[in-house]
């Protein structure tokens, strides 16, 4: 290329990079494309391309382009960062891990990497080295209240409530009456149960955001556990109105409409709701348990079909491993010694147990080994649905060819359990066995009946739900090498149990990718 040619090469470049300032993307793009024809390797250009790319909705396109930037030049830590966020895009979380943590190490710095990065640690259950994320890039930016927000709400699920809250009032010392962190302190209030409180902050809150539907939610929720049943209903209207897409919103008032014997409104809300999102899990469940309180235990059984839809298998050894003893065992090393195990996580179901954050697939043989058996028993699980006649059940309305696996181990001491809990972001969900106590004994109910301990245990609500007809239930019995498979949408909890051994256990979502 010659200097006149790279004159006008140059030009063409900053005429995109100027478009692309302006918002006129499409021109911006065409900018790009005829730039990178000339100069197919320039690192800026593929990179500002890829980014483009992500604005407009193409990430494949953008994830090609970043990919190729980040070869181009391997030590720029700007391309990294944005292949991260095109990871992000696609919902490649491990992909999307390793490239904001590259974009970190060539830039410790590189305050929005930290920050994205420790969103994602945070969303992925790695709460310690989130916070420590979050307050890197509070060092070099400590005027971004959103990453400061995350930092609380780290600190929160990390079961560190009250540093959480002392996080939130340092923050509103610098500034005073910002409506995003007295929603915070708000929540915190919440999550460690000190509710009056919690009203006093949300309520200035909305009094300068009044369309905030989550500081609603948390408002409702704190008024509900008040015993102000009737100022809950209305709040909560509030937030549907606000927002008539958010289910926890409309979860949590369909819910008390139906405690307070207004089953018609509370069905009508639940239906309409699931016509725009068929198969959402948190209102098809308050729905189900709203149709058996309203006498109709047919219809509320044909959704919680806990005989058809709980699988139970027993699979097979995997290769390269000598038997299943030896399978479980490398498995249990692998939770037990993953640094993002946390006791008693708050937030999380698990009690007088430890919980990881999710856990790489690809680290240890046994954790892919792991991977082949369930992406098999979601396989093979989704057509065994369509062959019963199960086709049509609102579980499969969320049902993909693709998916992406969320997996987590549990580990539980004596008198651990999981409480009752449901995964709300996922299609189907499980759990498999590792270790297995021995000397658990079988615990008494309140009708003399030996309940199972260490099971698992189906269609129980949680307290907070308020349901008058008594639960069908269904027990699964644990057993090392199992594998428990059901919709998302069913509440499960783990009775609890006396052994003084180790129950350990792996859960996993499978999450539709359309």
């Amino acid at each position: 290329m010659n200097l006149i040619e790279q004159a006008e090469s140059r030009k063409l470049l900053r005429e995109a990079m100027s478009l692309h300032r302006a918002g006129r993307l499409d021109e911006a793009g065409q900018r790009y494309a005829a730039f990178l024809e000339l100069e197919p390797q320039h690192a800026r250009a593929l990179r500002l391309c890829g980014v483009l790319a992500r604005e407009q909705g193409d990430a494949g396109h953008a994830l090609g382009l970043l990919q190729q930037a980040c070869a181009v030049a391997p030590d720029d830590a700007e391309a990294a960062a944005e292949l991260g966020l095109c990871y992000l895009a696609t919902g490649e979380l491990l992909q999307a891990e390793k490239a904001l943590r590259e974009a970190v190490r060539l830039a410790p710095d590189h305050v929005r990497a930290l920050a994205n990065l420790g969103a994602l640690l945070q969303y992925r259950g790695h709460v310690d080295e989130a916070a420590d994320c979050h307050r890197r890039a509070l060092v070099l930016d400590p005027d971004d209240i959103e990453v400061r927000c995350n930092l609380i709400n780290t600190l929160l699920e990390a079961g560190r409530g009250n540093e959480a809250l002392g996080e939130c009032d340092v923050a509103l010392k610098d500034w005073p009456g910002r409506a995003l962190l007295l929603v915070a302190r708000g929540a915190v209030l919440c999550g460690i149960e000190r509710y009056a409180e919690a009203v006093a902050d949300l309520e200035r809150a909305l009094k300068i955001q009044p369309a905030d539907d989550m500081a609603l939610i948390n408002l409702g929720l704190a008024r509900r556990m008040l015993g102000e049943h009737e100022a809950a209903i209305a709040i909560l209207r509030t937030a549907v109105r606000i927002n008539p897409d958010n289910a926890r919103a409309t979860a949590d008032l369909a819910n008390l409409l139906a405690a307070h014997d207004r089953m018609g409104a509370a069905l009508s809300l639940c239906e309409a709701f699931l016509c725009r999102h068929p198969g959402e899990c948190l209102v098809l469940t308050v729905y189900a348990y709203a149709l058996r309180d309203a006498g109709r235990a047919d219809e509320a059984r044909q959704i919680l079909d806990l005989e058809r839809c709980v699988r139970v298998i027993e699979p097979a050894v995997p290769a390269g491993f000598a038997d299943l003893a030896d399978f479980n065992v490398q498995l249990a090393r692998c939770i037990e010694s993953d640094p993002s195990l946390n006791t008693n996580p708050l937030g999380k179901s698990t009690r007088l147990g430890g919980q990881t954050g999710e856990l790489d697939l690809d680290a240890h043989p046994a954790l892919s080994a792991l991977r082949e058996l369930i992406n098999t028993a979601v396989r093979d699980s989704a057509e065994y649905f369509r062959r019963t006649g199960l086709a049509t059940h609102p579980m499969m309305a969320r049902a993909s060819d693709r998916w992406t696996l969320r997996v987590w181990g549990t580990v539980l001491g004596p008198g651990g359990h999981q409480a009752p809990h449901m995964h709300p972001l996922g299609w189907l969900s499980g759990a498999y066995y590792v270790r297995v106590p021995q000397d658990m004994q079988p615990l008494p109910d309140a009708s003399k009946r030996p309940v199972m301990p260490g099971a698992l245990e189906f269609s129980r609500p949680p307290e907070r739900l308020l349901v008058r007809a008594p639960a069908e239930l269904r027990v699964v019995a644990p057993q090392e090498g199992r594998l428990a498979l059901f919709p998302s949408a069913f509440y499960h909890r783990t009775i609890p149990f006396t052994s003084g051994e180790k129950r350990i256990s792996i859960a996993f979502d499978a999450m539709p990718v359309r």
